[in-house]
């Protein structure tokens, strides 16, 4: 897959995964607009690094050091780049911060940091791109997410922002779709500075970028699905989505709190399981339920 007359964006690209996506959309022919916090001038800028890198491949780069959580800065960095290159293809929401600490010693401004870099940034950096992408009727945009949307210790913030943004892909994938624009998210796991002290020695051979690379490449290809979650690490890519379990159902005189208690083993992942493409989906399927159950005719 190449990415000839294509213009991508990566956040976090200083290092890492970030710094990673951009060469790699670089070796395959995409202009490429790099960001991170670190300045360019900074001795050892991982960000200035990877400029050079791009550039070494005969690719062009735009470098911008800037907070994705500032929405003007960001509008400012797209104003410049589309005054250069006329559109936005791709866009990798890669910047995140992590904190891991337990939920009582958890600061309002720690809080708040979480959301304002891995969800306001994304929604920033997703919401300035996305008119130049309706206008070209073409756009592929990811949002990165993590394992610890399954719950670890210590990780409350950062579980709770990367749920909060496979709910933006679940969404944002539907008003996208009719304009050309796939939105999906990528769980990656692969050493880099932020994970490489919780893999034990002998794995960490067995987690490198490859897997990762591959997998983004694909989602910012034109062969992109929309609206899906992909996990890849170690060699595996496995797709994920949020399902319901069959309901058991209950008539009004006998729904209590009690009855649900005693019926707990019967309600926990009752078969068969439901996938649902919408909120309004699932809404209208607990309608068809209840109306079968209470003989109502739905047209």
């Amino acid at each position: 897959m190449r990415f000839e007359n294509q213009v991508a964006i990566v956040t976090g690209a200083a290092t890492g995964l970030g710094r990673a996506y951009a060469i790699a959309l670089a070796e395959r022919g995409a202009r490429v607009v790099i960001i991170d916090l670190e300045p360019l001038s900074a001795a050892g800028s991982g960000l200035r690094d990877c400029a050079q890198a791009i550039r070494s491949l005969g690719a062009e780069v735009q470098a911008f050091c800037l907070d994705v959580s500032d929405a003007k800065a960001v509008q400012l960095m797209l104003a410049e780049v589309i005054a250069s290159w006329r559109k936005i293809d791709i866009l990798i929401n890669n910047a995140g911060v992590h904190h891991p600490e337990p939920f009582e010693q958890i600061t309002q401004m720690s809080w708040k940091r979480q959301f304002d870099v891995d969800v306001h940034g994304s929604f920033n950096m997703t919401q300035a791109v996305w008119p130049t992408m309706k206008q070209n009727g073409y756009g592929r945009v990811i949002m990165t997410c993590a394992s610890t949307i399954f719950g670890d210790m210590h990780e409350a913030s950062f579980s709770a922002s990367k749920m909060a943004l496979m709910g933006l892909v679940n969404s944002l994938h539907l008003e996208g779709q009719v304009e050309g624009i796939a939105v999906n998210s990528i769980t990656p796991h692969a050493v880099t500075n932020m994970v490489e002290t919780h893999l034990a020695p002998a794995v960490k051979p067995l987690f490198s970028k490859t897997t990762v690379l591959s997998a983004v490449l694909y989602l910012c290809s034109a062969n992109a699905p929309s609206g899906q979650h992909l996990f890849a690490a170690a060699g595996g890519i496995s797709h994920a989505e949020l399902i319901e379990y069959a309901a058991s159902r209950f008539d009004a005189a006998h729904c209590t709190p009690e009855a649900i208690h005693q019926r707990w083993q019967e309600i926990y992942q009752a078969q068969p399981c439901h996938r649902r493409a919408s909120g309004e989906s699932q809404v209208s399927a607990w309608a068809k339920m209840s109306a079968e159950q209470h003989d109502v005719a739905l047209e």
